[in-house]
């Protein structure tokens, strides 16, 4: 588990006034030109993207064979998918039956007729899956997750839901689409997203009070939810198991200096971690 370091007290004055400004450019870019890039690189770095999305495949299979599940014939649905729909191919190359990507902005439907012919020459997709619609995606800009046809087995999700602007709604919507015993597996990344200062500050977005923070506000900037809430929230809306795994951590001293009340969160020096859940048998 790695942890980052909390450092001087001069730096954290210097990383608390850069944070600031990180976000006010954060805002100035979605203003200008919108949510377009969901990984730290882009689309044309072909074989990047396509290796990124066979591991956090792979990462989702092996969390859930630790868990007596296996994947073959199942109908996974991806919140959030990004760039492309690589996991989809990939699951659906491993044995699932069929896939759905769901997300607010149509990224994916950008991924140039390349990309999936690199990852089929590379022996890692069947682009008949896209064909013959075993993998399809959907978009909605009010991302109501009510409005995907169908029932699934597993709904997965990746660095998505911290920017979700309703996430019990989200959870909540999940009850139309998941069959009874179905499960989830949501990995939430905590950090601040501006690439430079989470490097150096990773939960830099906690240090700033309510209001402060609002005024930098933005559809998908991150939520800022801590861990507890993602569980209430599931068990509120049915679901079982409720199982949460921490993965990065910072030292307790640079935790220790957010702001209130994440000061006071037990969860404080969590960076990322991932939801498992099941659906109970009756909701």
């Amino acid at each position: 588990m790695q942890q980052a370091s909390a450092g001087p007290a001069w730096a954290q004055v210097a990383f608390y006034t850069a944070g600031l400004g990180f976000l006010a450019l954060a805002k100035a870019k979605n203003v200008l030109t919108g949510y377009s890039t969901p990984k730290p690189f882009a689309i044309d770095e072909t074989d990047r993207c396509i290796d990124y999305a066979v591991g956090l495949g792979e990462k989702y299979i092996r969390f859930l064979r630790l868990r007596g599940i296996d994947i073959t014939g199942r109908r996974i649905l991806e919140l959030g998918p990004g760039s492309d729909l690589g996991v989809g191919l990939h699951l659906i190359r491993q044995g699932a039956g069929e896939y759905v990507g769901f997300d607010r902005n149509n990224l994916a439907g950008r991924v140039p007729d390349s990309f999936y012919a690199r990852m089929a020459g590379r022996g890692l997709a069947d682009l008949e899956a896209l064909r013959d619609g075993r993998v399809a995606y959907a978009v909605d800009e009010n991302f109501d997750v009510g409005t995907v046809t169908g029932r699934f087995d597993i709904v997965v999700s990746n660095a998505a839901f911290e920017h979700f602007d309703d996430v019990e709604r989200t959870v909540r919507q999940l009850q139309h689409v998941m069959r009874p015993g179905g499960v989830a597996v949501i990995s939430v990344d905590l950090q601040t997203h501006s690439r430079w200062i989470r490097e150096r500050d990773p939960n830099n977005i906690y240090r700033y009070p309510d209001a402060l923070y609002r005024l930098f506000s933005f559809p998908g900037q991150p939520n800022r939810l801590r861990p507890w809430a993602y569980r209430a929230f599931f068990e509120r809306h049915g679901w079982q198991d409720v199982e949460l795994t921490p993965h990065d951590r910072v030292e307790p001293a640079l935790a220790a200096r957010l702001a209130p009340p994440f000061r006071d969160d037990e969860q404080a020096d969590w960076l990322s971690f991932t939801l498992f859940a099941r659906k109970a048998a009756g909701a």
